[in-house]
């Protein structure tokens, strides 16, 4: 049987801004974005069992003890908001807040085991406003006490004692005009009367030497208190500063190079200057110094002459060293930025690695990695994958913040379609989709699930003449119910005119027009059997055009419009047509007397729900059925359902069944009593006209799938889908 199929409804794309920078570096494709909505819908706020796709989930399917869901998406599993605390002895998760979602670009110790966090959050996480400035404490709570704002990107913190400095891109601090840099309080976010105000974006903030150090198109060395520049330093390098470290008397500045500077003066040290070559020039986009070695991460081919991404120096000459190999290699940044490594950190023997890479230290790895600092191979820690870059990894005490532009921790890879735990809603292990479809409906059978393009509503109604339809050639894909994985047996190429696709046990039935220039053609139902070769092939019993193809009682049910004749020879359109499976037999006897095309149908049990552009049913006394009826089996239709109008007299609604209520979208999306057809109160929590599909489990719980514009990245937004649940 051919369960509830959906049809997008996707809202458009506002706006889709660059990937904004993190953790001591100028990340690939790094952009301020005007600012979202206060009343953006976070992905925060969702309840724990939704899990997200990273685009928009159009269709849930109940088979069995598994839920497939069908969509515009090639991942999907937890949501983890942009910034996740670690366990560093065994990569485990710890608490941690639950940010807007947005991005966290740059993290900094606060010295007692938590974190203070920056980047875009789209809102300021204890109210309205942009930017996002949080602390983080060492149990995983924001601090209260802690106000700190900025009207726009944080992409660099540096903390000096009781004062944090924050640079980005932004003209308020607080409520005091700072130009992409200024210092707060580390106690309670206050603004400081430090003022140091940079034309272009601050990129990268050092502290040391009695000086704090900024970086934007050039380095400069300010005085700590009032930001004044101090006199006789001068920038040893001109040009997009993408990182800077302090360390044995030595200022490292990256940029499309490496090169080392006295503190005091600026002055280059001409005995230390390290190549970097890669496809798009390449840059360092961090350095962490240890003593003995300096880290460098860079989205590079090669450093020093060493394969690139990950290298240990000589912080004296330079020198790559040979024994240190960690071959971090693939994965892409955000929008299609090259990878590499954005962030470094050291917890004990363990070297910390983040960026957007898909291998680390020899093992596969989803941008984050924890690598031997010695040797680079991989140190045995169980750490999350992620689906998008990491931006920012800073060790406190045990545990390690972990931000970024992702959102998804963990996610399954699959395209387009996904399987999922009818209990749990967790992703099925072993699952993926490799070749994705587009559009259309999926329905499953025991032995494998159909993806098709099936949606049709009719003859173009403005055609004076043929064609009326527009003819094309699809592919039914059949795909493995338990791996994802294309069944070619099953699979039906080049199906021309396809208009329905269902399935009666595990048998696969295909609707097909014949002809494209008559308003009411012949149609061939197709039945393949389970080994996916053809069964039977008869016509169905009239002509006309089929919207969506279902079963009832075992039949087959086609409904859209048919032409036919009364008894008397009198012309007389019919809606539905049920006909027997085996041979196409029509039941004479299922006359729903509808004066319209039907455009969607429901069946539950020996129920039909249809709906449609039609206004009258003509049984019984009451003729009225604005745009929506209910029938039995055999046509009979129900004197006590009678909903209210819906905007019009003539609609097409969408329709899934659920037990007793009958969820019906577009143009609103309600949930009616199924037995009389009263608008119910939302069971979603509100959400009701975010939803595109809706099945029942055997438990008793309603999935729900949703869409809309979501708030990633910097006060972007993009198209998202969950998929949810609600308890009865």
């Amino acid at each position: 049987m051919s369960p509830r199929r959906s049809i997008a409804v996707v809202p458009a794309v506002l706006a889709l801004a660059l990937s904004v920078s993190g953790a001591n570096a100028l990340r690939p494709a790094e952009h301020a974005s005007a600012s979202a909505p206060v009343d953006t819908p976070s992905f925060a706020d969702l309840p724990d069992t939704a899990v997200v796709a990273n685009g928009p989930v159009e269709q849930v399917v109940l088979s069995g003890d598994r839920v497939y869901v069908r969509g515009s998406f090639d991942r999907i599993g937890r949501y983890s908001g942009p910034g996740r605390i670690l366990d560093t002895g065994t990569g485990a998760d710890r608490p941690a807040p639950a940010l807007p979602d947005g991005q966290v670009s740059v993290t900094v110790p606060d010295g007692d085991g938590g974190w203070y966090v920056g980047g875009d959050f789209g809102m300021d996480v204890y109210g309205p406003g942009d930017g996002g400035l949080a602390h983080v404490r060492a149990d995983g709570t924001l601090d209260p006490e802690f106000d700190a704002t900025t009207d726009g990107l944080v992409s660099a913190l540096a903390l000096d004692g009781d004062t944090l400095y924050v640079g980005g891109q932004f003209s308020h601090v607080g409520e005091s005009t700072r130009q992409n840099v200024g210092a707060v309080s580390a106690t309670d976010g206050s603004t400081l009367p430090f003022r140091a105000d940079q034309t272009e974006r601050v990129t990268e903030l050092a502290t040391g030497t009695g000086r704090v150090y900024v970086g934007t198109d050039h380095v400069a060395a300010v005085d700590p208190v009032t930001g004044a520049a101090v006199a006789g330093f001068t920038s040893p390098v001109e040009g997009d500063v993408t990182a800077l470290a302090l360390g044995g008397g030595r200022l490292y500045v990256g940029t499309t190079r490496l090169v080392a500077a006295d503190p005091v003066t600026g002055a280059k040290d001409l005995g230390f200057d390290v190549s970097i070559a890669g496809a798009s020039g390449g840059h360092v986009h961090t350095l962490l110094y240890t003593g003995d070695t300096l880290y460098a991460g860079t989205d590079a081919d090669a450093v020093d002459g060493r394969p690139g991404r990950l290298v240990a120096l000589d912080p004296a000459t330079g020198a790559a060293d040979p024994g240190f190999d960690p071959e971090v290699t693939g994965g892409t940044a955000t929008f299609g930025a090259p990878g590499g490594v954005f962030d470094l950190a050291l917890a004990g023997d363990h070297l910390w690695v983040g960026g957007a890479f898909d291998h680390a230290g020899g093992e596969p790895a989803g941008d984050l990695a924890v690598l031997d600092p010695a040797t680079g191979a991989a140190a045995g820690v169980d750490v999350p994958s992620f689906d998008h870059q990491v931006n920012a990894v800073d060790v406190s005490g045990d545990a390690a913040y972990v931000g970024g532009h992702f959102y998804l921790q963990d996610p399954a890879h699959t395209k387009s379609i996904a399987a999922l735990d009818a209990t749990t809603l967790e992703p099925v292990p072993g699952f993926r989709v490799t070749k994705e479809t587009y559009g259309g409906d999926l329905v499953a059978a025991p032995n494998a699930i159909y993806a098709a393009p099936t949606h049709f509503y009719g003859y173009y109604p403005r055609a004076q003449h043929p064609p009326y339809f527009s003819a094309g050639w699809d592919t039914i894909r059949a795909y493995d119910p338990d791996t994802g994985a294309v069944d070619a047996a099953r699979t039906h190429a080049r199906v021309r005119n396809l208009t329905g696709i269902t399935t009666l046990g595990d048998e696969l039935v295909v609707a097909q027009r014949l002809s494209n220039d008559v308003k009411f053609p012949r149609n061939r139902i197709t039945v393949y059997a389970p080994n996916g070769r053809k069964d039977r092939s008869f016509l169905v019993p009239l002509r006309g055009y089929i919207s969506y193809l279902t079963t009832v009682d075992g039949d087959l049910l086609a409904v859209g419009s048919f032409k036919r004749s009364t008894p008397e020879g009198f012309p007389r359109d019919a809606a539905m047509v049920r006909f027997r499976a085996r041979d196409g037999l029509r039941r004479t006897y299922f006359d729903p007397k509808i004066d319209g095309p039907v455009y969607d149908a429901a069946v539950q049990g020996h129920t039909i729900f249809a709906s449609g552009l039609f206004h009258q049913v003509f049984q019984g006394l009451d003729f009225a059925s604005p745009g929506l009826t209910k029938l039995f089996a055999r046509s009979g239709k129900s004197e006590e359902f009678q909903p209210a109008s819906f905007e019009s007299n003539r609609v097409l609604l969408r329709l899934s069944a659920v037990g007793d209520q009958l969820w019906v979208g577009w143009p609103r999306n309600k949930f009616l009593d199924s037995s009389t057809g009263a608008v119910l109160p939302d069971p979603t929590g509100g959400r009701a006209d975010e939803i595109s599909s809706v099945v029942r489990t055997r438990a008793g719980l309603d999935f729900s799938t949703i869409q809309y514009g979501v708030n990633i990245g910097g006060s972007s937004w993009n198209i998202m889908g969950y998929v949810g649940r609600t308890e009865d």
